[in-house]
């Protein structure tokens, strides 16, 4: 018989939202130990990669000068170096050099209930300027910018950090754990039940809220992306939170929502955004060309529309 109270629950806010641990104790350590381990690595990666912290990495490197190497933690670069592999796999469909757009859009930290850019071909020419503005070094980590940019990492970084808490909690021994932060999972075990960790998936629709599916299994990572939470009016209209780095407006699709599985929590976090920008057609085409297992949610005249890859079916058929 499984002991579920055998189980060890921690929580809080971290990175401007919600996390939680639950994890099987193991023999020798504190289960307190294990919590503040994944915290902690949650909160270094907010130290390094926030937008809303002036004192973060990510921060000093957007206002440092052009046309010099600037040196930068090794996981700042881990990030920005996964971020351009997936924007030259998808034909630019991830641009992390668009801070400044995110927040002339209302998006970003420095945004006001007004903001919005003097016009869309001004933001287009933005987007268009971001292009190649900067240049990684792998060794010693460092980036060159060419053009007055702002980074935003957002696409990935909530993604690393859960990896990166993962990590420290299987670095003390724990094997049995799910790990969440800002909607982003890993989990690993058996799991209360005793046969793998389930979560559940809503129903991305506002004043709709159910769940689509109440037992989705995960073993690895867990990412979703869609524009139905994080959205705001301007003048009647309302955008989505996901700037599309071809038009340099915020993005305008019937995609409702996109939940990829992966081994890695930034692979996934990021491959989500990139099907979400690439849109109902080119997205399941991506997934299915890279063995992606998606699941997109996806706005028809008859309601709604669900494709799931042939990676994503593999992993989740029983």
């Amino acid at each position: 018989m499984l002991d579920h109270s055998a189980y060890h629950d921690a929580s809080g806010t971290v990175m401007g939202g919600p996390w939680q641990l639950r994890h099987r104790p193991v023999a020798g350590v504190a289960p307190d130990i294990v919590a503040d381990a994944a915290l902690s690595a949650l909160r270094r990666v907010d130290a390094q990669m926030s937008t809303y912290r002036d004192d973060s990495d990510l921060m000093r490197l957007s206002r440092a000068p052009l046309n010099d190497f600037i040196s930068v933690p090794p996981e700042v670069m881990t990030v920005m170096a996964c971020a351009d592999r997936l924007a030259r796999l998808s034909d630019g469909a991830i641009n992390i050099a668009l801070g400044r757009l995110v927040n002339d859009w209302g998006f970003g930290p420095d945004a006001t209930p007004d903001t919005r850019p003097a016009s869309e071909a001004s933001a287009a020419e933005a987007a268009r300027a971001a292009l190649g503005a900067y240049a990684l070094r792998a060794d010693p980590p460092a980036v060159f910018k060419h053009e007055d940019i702002a980074f935003d990492l957002c696409a990935l970084a909530k993604g690393f950090a859960v990896d990166q808490a993962a990590r420290a909690v299987q670095a003390l021994g724990v094997t049995d754990f799910l790990i969440e932060a800002a909607g982003e999972i890993v989990a690993h075990g058996d799991g209360p039940g005793g046969r793998g960790w389930t979560v559940g998936l809503e129903l991305p629709v506002p004043a709709q809220e159910r769940l689509i599916y109440d037992d989705l299994p995960v073993e690895g990572a867990v990412a979703t992306t869609g524009g139905y939470r994080n959205r705001r009016e301007i003048g009647g209209e309302i955008f989505s939170h996901t700037i599309d780095p071809r038009s340099g407006a915020p993005l305008i699709t019937d995609v409702l929502s996109v939940t990829v599985l992966n081994e890695s929590c930034m692979e996934a976090d990021a491959l989500a955004t990139v099907l979400y920008v690439l849109g109902p057609d080119e997205g399941p085409q991506f997934a299915a060309a890279h063995d992606v297992a998606a699941l997109f949610l996806i706005r028809v005249p008859e309601g709604l529309k669900e494709i799931r890859s042939e990676a994503f079916a593999a992993r989740t058929d029983s």
